[in-house]
């Protein structure tokens, strides 16, 4: 059982400012008090105490008692079932391109969220995750301060363009384990549906006999022109080299 620090009405304090929890920390005997974020909001209202408040009870313990305090503001179990309770609708409703998600409380009434993207998806996507999140947090009463996209790491249209002008003609198995060196999480479906892309672009083509992929006149103007070692022309004609030897 802790001491109770020097302040005669310190029960009634814990009650008002809803103090979960306390520790005289031994070091520089400073007064840490612990206080659940399901008890925090914006705003001064019945049930809750602000963080104006906090900040204020704080002063007040200095200036009355010469008690120095900090104040430690907990995640609570509660806010925690709520937050996984909107993660679940967002992985059910953009399962396709969502997974998974966290939801932080900086208190009761304001959150910042990290959506966790299965594959590259276009702003408008984003827009519409955004926009969902906000519609189911508005009548719960809490405000959506921050999203974070975490997006895997996917090849650019010119890395792709690149291996299949290199290569050509060439299957999509053999691209796929080409970027897959240094594109751990790609997936083969992915690939294909940008293939697709790329060909109603016109700049390339598939062999239908062969199911092979060829770079068009309008791809290769694609390609930036670098003069090196690397470049893909180079690469291309050592490549056809090996394979005659």
């Amino acid at each position: 059982m802790l001491d109770q620090p020097p302040i005669p009405n310190f029960d009634e304090i814990r009650a008002e400012y809803g103090i979960s929890d306390f520790i005289i920390r031994t070091s520089d005997g400073v007064l840490v008090l612990y206080v659940p974020k399901d008890k925090v909001s914006d705003r001064a209202q019945k049930g809750f105490v602000s963080l104006k408040q906090l900040d204020n009870l704080q002063l007040k313990l200095q200036r009355e008692f010469e008690v120095s305090a900090e104040i430690v503001l907990l995640d609570a179990d509660s806010l925690m079932i709520v937050g996984e309770g909107f993660v679940a609708l967002l992985k059910t409703t953009f399962q396709k391109i969502i997974t998974d998600a966290y939801i932080s409380f900086f208190n009761a009434h304001r959150v910042s969220a990290t959506i966790v993207l299965a594959e590259f998806v276009e702003s408008s996507d984003k827009e519409a995750i955004e926009a969902f999140l906000r519609a189911v947090l508005t009548p719960a009463k809490i405000s959506l301060q921050a999203v974070q996209w975490d997006e895997v790491e996917l090849p650019s249209l010119v890395e792709m363009l690149t291996i299949i002008k290199i290569v050509q003609p060439v299957k999509l198995e053999e691209i796929y384990k080409k970027l897959l060196v240094d594109y751990h999480s790609l997936q083969k479906k992915w690939l294909n549906t940008q293939l697709d892309k790329l060909i109603k672009k016109h700049f390339i083509v598939r062999e239908k006999e062969t199911e092979t992929y060829i770079t068009t006149s309008l791809g290769l103007n694609v390609l930036p022109k670098i003069i090196s070692r690397n470049n893909s022309d180079i690469v291309r004609a050592l490549d056809l080299g090996r394979r005659k030897w």
